[in-house]
């Protein structure tokens, strides 16, 4: 009876195993995630893994654990290398190989006969290369990484403490593996993070510029009926980046729904390419070659601001990001929700010296929206 459940809960685990590469290639074909190659090894490396686990039901020589040699010395580490290819992280490549190399010699020889002691070693050589990895994004992204870290290190003590498996280390390896594809899905926040930094990395800081600036949030108020508001805030954008470039001040021009049509965008980023940086915030992130593409969502746009504040923090002259436009979030996501967002980034815009400049179309909104907004301005300008 015990042996039926322990083959029940293997196959199992190896279907759902394949079944996490499935899922992240569908969600990546729905638009769900983006065309990055991290989803892609990740989901590669799922389906090899799981096979390795059907192929123990037919076998037990070493040699089955090829795929698993591939998933985890090729498809999982080097996924996650070709997202932040750091300096720390490159060093960990020689590790990475010379694992493989020890275990297609010692499999070459016939020295990884299964036993419990050999599991423990082959656990310990296919996991820690990849744990070390994780452990470093972790310090680089922050607490987006802790499913991907939490699921990855469960997995590894399963395989140290159950060698042999049974269905108890199946079944935990299924719940480790769920915490791993939520962790995997979530990444797209570091992904995010990324595009951030490299879309500010041409930035240039001058030794003639000033020092100590202050940065606030400022409201750019549209009131005439008149005029087409697109029309208003193409021409005001183009002065305000131009009086920017002329003061040598660093300007990210947060783009939200596409509102500002593409040509303008060009003409705009072109004044002064190494100044000014485009981020544009949609649903379709694709078809973006000049700019950074991010998926229209108040945490993502709430995570740029935070990274382009940061970025400051290391430049020797003034930085500003014009949010286009204010009122576009509200109807959104909600006049309490921006509201608390711009509140939380307040201490870092003001201690980085940032300042935040979003239009903002009074007539569309209520007199306490209105009322709301210019409590946290700390100045207010007419369109």
């Amino acid at each position: 009876m015990e042996a039926d459940i322990n083959l029940v809960m293997q196959v199992a685990n190896s279907l759902f195993t394949i079944g996490c590469g499935v899922t992240l290639l569908y969600l990546v074909y729905r638009g769900k995630l983006e065309h990055h190659p991290f989803y892609y090894g990740w989901s590669i490396g799922f389906i090899l893994y799981g096979t390795e686990i059907s192929l123990r039901l037919i076998s037990l020589s070493a040699y089955i654990e090829i795929p698993m040699f591939f998933a985890f010395i090729i498809f999982f580490p080097f996924s996650l290398l070709i997202l932040r290819p750091q300096k720390s992280i490159i060093l960990l490549l020689p590790l990475t190989l010379l694992f493989g190399v020890l275990f297609a010699v010692l499999s070459y020889f016939g020295a990884l006969v299964i036993s419990q002691s050999s599991w423990i070693i082959g656990a310990l050589l296919f996991y820690i290369p990849v744990a070390a990895i994780i452990l470093i994004h972790r310090k680089l992204f922050g607490s987006c990484v802790d499913k991907l870290m939490i699921g990855w290190f469960s997995l590894l003590l399963v395989n140290i403490l159950f060698p042999f498996g049974g269905w108890i280390a199946d079944t935990l390896a299924i719940f480790g593996k769920i915490i791993i594809l939520m962790g995997i899905v979530s990444y797209d926040f570091a992904i995010m993070t990324l595009k951030v930094r490299d879309g500010l990395a041409m930035s240039f800081s001058s030794p003639t510029s000033g020092y100590g600036e202050k940065g606030e949030f400022e409201l750019a108020m549209l009131k005439s009926r008149e005029v087409p508001p697109l029309t208003t805030i193409c021409k005001w954008l183009k002065s305000r980046v131009d009086e920017n470039v002329k003061r040598n001040i660093n300007t990210s021009i947060l783009v939200l729904q596409d509102i500002i049509p593409y040509n303008a965008l060009r003409s705009i980023a072109w004044r002064k390419p190494e100044l000014i940086h485009i981020f544009t915030f949609s649903q379709d992130t694709s078809n973006r070659p000049e700019f950074v593409a991010l998926k229209y969502g108040i945490a993502e746009i709430g995570a740029t601001i935070t990274e382009i504040a940061k970025k400051n923090s290391s430049l020797e002259h003034k930085q500003e990001i014009i949010l286009v436009d204010l009122s576009i979030m509200i109807h959104t996501f909600g006049a309490n929700e921006v509201y608390n967002l711009l509140l939380n980034k307040m201490g870092t815009l003001r201690s980085n010296g940032t300042s935040l400049v979003a239009p903002f179309h009074q007539q569309t909104h209520e007199d306490s929206v209105v009322a709301l907004f210019k409590t946290i301005a700390g100045s207010i300008i007419q369109l």
